[in-house]
């Protein structure tokens, strides 16, 4: 039965040899007890040996050499205690015992959900399918004037472009770290990266209208700018690549940073017109048939009369000033 276990850690994946017999030495030749590709390896790099007093290490390297437990090494035997971490070139291994306790099984979650809906093809399709659509209906409406077809199915574009290549970009991360591709999964996060901000827009729209303010329409514009991409991403780690919570929500708002920073920068420069001239008002200047509000509107007389008072006590204020003067 193996005594001793020896542990190397590549990519975040941890691979381990069985060291049945002594010595036991390490490196890329092929001679060697246990063979390692890393280049950064010496031919024969360590040798593991036991004694009356239990295990030694001895370090075969002229090249890179060995760190036992951060330390460099010298040719000499040196005594060691279960377990140990070692620095082989720019491998990193640890070597334990075999009565060392392993981490608590994770348990795959079941396919339930929504998770069961963006791991089933039809469901994905139809997703991708409802997003553009979504999407081009949005270009459509936000046109005044009457385009050809081409016209919208180059507003379309970019937004396909941007799904496919976070598509990519987080499946090519799950295929290093997974080793497995999961482009079912990723495509339809990258789906609902684009359809919940597009329908927030559309109900921060609605409700600021009915309201008659603009704070619905921040509200639900700042979840979607801050929130919906590390929600999504932290989802996707959690229920595919098994990832602890923790872990998954850090991870999660370390690669959204980015984004989120350019809509601070943005929300910062759109704070500080307010302070000053700006040719657009902050008030939404949208109409469509499905605008309801809760405020009653006024009629064209009673706003006209309106503006006519409240022009009157300017015009009075700014003489009673003068007159100061």
């Amino acid at each position: 039965m193996a005594q001793v276990i020896f542990e190397t850690i590549v990519r975040g994946r941890c691979n381990y040899y069985k060291i049945s017999h002594f010595p036991t030495t390490i490196g890329r030749a092929f001679d060697n007890d246990i063979i390692l590709s890393d280049p950064s390896v010496s031919p024969h790099h360590l040798e593991i040996d036991q004694d009356e007093n239990g295990y030694v290490l001895r370090n075969l390297s002229e090249e890179n050499g060995t760190l036992l437990e951060q330390k460099k090494m010298d040719m000499l035997a040196t005594s060691i205690t279960l377990p140990v971490s070692v620095n082989l070139g720019d491998l990193k291994a640890r070597i334990l015992s075999h009565k060392t306790s392993v981490a608590p099984t994770r348990i795959k979650s079941q396919s339930k959900g929504l998770f069961r809906f963006l791991n089933h093809p039809i469901w994905v399709g139809c997703l991708f399918l409802l997003t553009l659509g979504l999407i081009f209906f949005d270009r459509y409406q936000s046109v005044w004037f009457e385009k050809d077809l081409f016209f919208y199915l180059n507003q379309l574009l970019p937004s396909l472009f941007i799904m496919l290549g976070l598509t990519l970009v987080i499946g090519g991360i799950s295929r290093l770290t997974t080793h497995r591709w999961d482009i079912l999964p990723v495509l339809g996060i990258a789906s609902l990266f684009f359809l919940i901000p597009l329908m927030f827009d559309y109900l921060g729209h609605f409700l600021s209208y009915f309201f008659t303010s603009d704070v619905p329409r921040d509200i639900f514009r700042n979840i979607s700018h801050f929130l919906v991409l590390p929600a999504l991403l932290m989802f996707y780690m959690v229920r595919v690549h098994l990832t602890p919570l923790l872990p998954a929500l850090g991870a999660a708002i370390l690669v959204s940073s980015p984004i989120s920073a350019y809509y601070l920068n943005d929300q910062i420069d759109q704070l500080s017109t307010y302070s000053g001239f700006s040719p657009l008002p902050p008030y939404n200047q949208t109409l469509s048939a499905f605008d309801i509000r809760i405020a009653h509107n006024i009629s064209l007389e009673d706003y006209f009369k309106e503006a006519d008072r409240l022009l009157e006590e300017q015009t009075n204020k700014m003489l009673q000033e003068h007159k100061k003067e």
